[in-house]
Formats: C-alpha cells, structure tokens, sequence
C-alpha cells in the first residue's frame, strides 16, 4: 500500500502562548473593537446628519423670515430718513430766518394731514411791511383743497388768500394747487 502525503496549508498548531499567538490574538480582539467604535460613529453622524438637516432647514427659514421683514420696513426706513432730512432742513430755515417762524407755524396750522407741499417762499417786503408766501402743493381729494382753503380765509392772522392754480392731469389722482398768501402783521409770541 502507498503512503499518501498530504499537503496542508494550514500552520501547525501554535503553542497559545507564545509571543506571536498572543499579539495575534490582541490584534484580532482590539481590531474589532477599534472596528466596531467605529461604526458606532459613522452610524451617529449619519443619524445625527438629519437633526442637522431640520436644525438647518429650521435656521433657513427664520433668516428668510427676518429678511422679509427687513425688507418690509425697509421703505418705511426711506421715508423716516427723508422725514428727518426735511426737518433737519426746516429747522435750519427756522434758525437762519426767525421772522418766518410765526408765518410757517399758521401755513402749518392750517394744512390738512393730506395735502403735501411741493415748495414754500416766504417774502418779506420791508416798505409795505407785508409777508407773503407762495406755496405749491399736492392735493389727492377735492375735499382736502377745499377744508385747506376755508382754513386759510378763516385764520385771523392772515389777510388774503389767492389761489393762482388747481389743475388735475388727465392720466394723474391727484391736483396741483399753487396759492399765494398774504399775512397780517404778526407780533412776536413769548
């Protein structure tokens, strides 16, 4: 009978405690451990990718809110700054010329909240002792030109009131108004 030989592949068994038998082993152990921290974390950040995804979505949508806001208030900021600019004007004008200020105070005082001024003189002739002003305005309803007018002739500090123009354009919703007023003598008020 023959022999068969057998080839194997197969190390031959290793004394377990030997040096090479026990760093395998603690390779083999602590690579998987080291394998499965791992995992552990890729599976947190991918779950923890869809709270980021809402905590992003969620920020996205309150900057857009804030932006609609700014950009609502944005047209009311151009109207304050130019508010401001106008008074800063008239308060300059009222610095420079102080013998204007009673007159501007009955153009004021008689003015309807709708009526917007387009320009304003005031002239003071010092033979006749007469101040006059010359005023532009715009006006968007009939009963505003009206009441503005009424004010003028029934104010005691004014002395005649002209009204050189109303006009309405054709294609416009509003009339232009230019009045000359003649004031009385004013005394100066404490």
């Amino acid at each position: 009978m023959a022999i068969k030989k057998e080839i194997s592949l197969l190390p031959e068994a290793e004394n377990p405690n030997s040096f090479s038998a026990r760093i395998f082993k603690w390779l083999t152990t602590v690579g998987r451990w080291v394998i499965v921290v791992t995992e552990l974390i890729v599976v947190g950040a991918f779950l923890s990718r869809f709270w980021l995804d809402r905590k992003n979505a969620d920020l996205s949508e309150v900057i857009r809110q804030q932006e609609a806001i700014l950009q609502s208030t944005q047209n009311f900021e151009v109207e304050f700054n130019s508010l401001q600019k106008r008074l800063k004007i008239i308060s300059d004008f009222y610095e420079k010329q102080p013998q204007y200020k009673q007159q501007a105070y009955v153009l004021i005082d008689s003015t309807p909240t709708d009526l917007i001024y387009n320009n304003i003189t005031l002239n003071h002739d010092s033979k006749t002792n007469e101040t006059t002003a010359n005023a532009s305005l715009i006006a968007f309803q009939e009963d505003s030109i009206v009441n503005f007018i009424t004010n003028l002739m029934l104010n005691p500090d004014i002395a005649s009131v002209n009204i050189n123009q109303i006009k309405k354009e054709a294609r416009e919703n509003n009339y232009l108004i230019s009045i000359s007023v003649v004031f009385k003598s004013l005394k100066a008020k404490s």
